[in-house]
């Protein structure tokens, strides 16, 4: 699995300055890095009036998504108290080494604390789950410490911690989420699956240089199948 870590930490206490060169100096290794970033504020891509993706959202659109030659910028409505880390990784940054979260304290993703003497509150530590370390200006205690003046080294721990040693990892990798909840399995039950998938697919006409195959199965029951002549419109 992709391996996710979090950088928490209150306002002003510099969390993003230091993301941001943990990042750079990752990607100067040579590794591939995501990046997602929590926010309270909305509409911060504006989606003008006018504009093709503005007139499709106007018109009831769930999702927009606008393709260029070297970019995909989706327009997308989400739940936030049910968004899910891990299963978003998975489905967007699959082929990435690491992906980099700022905020997110309610996530369930290995979170690295960022403070300072001068806005440190203890209840960040005590009421965020998951901390693996704690970046700052002094000592805190009861923690794995880093300096912030020293992002290089949380480089470091990123690499050997999560790139290096990522979680099952094994060079055949197999995921399995259901309901966007990872399932974990033993390496016999990924090689069974993995042995089972490829048999079928191998058994397939026209299908050469395989590198990674997807499946989604949709359960769903034939009283629960969406009818929209059977729903009034949330829009109305």
């Amino acid at each position: 699995m992709v391996p996710v870590v979090a950088f928490v930490g209150y306002h002003n206490s510099g969390k993003t300055t230091f993301a941001t060169e943990v990042v750079k100096i990752l990607r100067s290794r040579g590794y591939k890095v995501a990046v997602l970033k929590s926010t309270k504020h909305t509409n911060l891509i504006k989606d003008k009036k006018g504009k093709d993706s503005y007139r499709y959202r106007e018109a009831g659109a769930d999702a927009v998504g606008i393709v260029s030659p070297h970019e995909l910028i989706l327009f997308q409505d989400v739940e936030r108290e049910r968004l899910n880390l891990k299963f978003l990784s998975f489905s967007l940054f699959d082929d990435y080494d690491i992906v980099i979260c700022e905020g997110f304290k309610g996530s369930d993703v290995p979170k690295i604390a960022v403070t300072r003497k001068e806005v440190f509150q203890e209840d960040l530590l005590r009421n965020v789950n998951g901390i693996v370390a704690v970046v700052s200006d002094f000592k805190v205690k009861g923690f794995k410490n880093f300096s912030i003046e020293r992002p290089e080294e949380v480089a470091d721990f990123l690499e050997k911690e999560f790139i290096e040693n990522r979680e099952d990892g094994f060079p055949d990798e197999v995921e399995l989420f259901v309901n966007e909840n990872r399932v974990k399995m033993k390496y016999f039950v990924r090689k069974t699956l993995k042995g089972i998938i490829e048999g079928f697919i191998k058994s397939l006409k026209e299908i050469e240089n395989v590198r990674k195959i997807d499946i989604r199965i949709a359960k769903i029951n034939s009283a629960e199948k969406h009818n929209p002549k059977n729903q009034s419109s949330s829009r109305d």
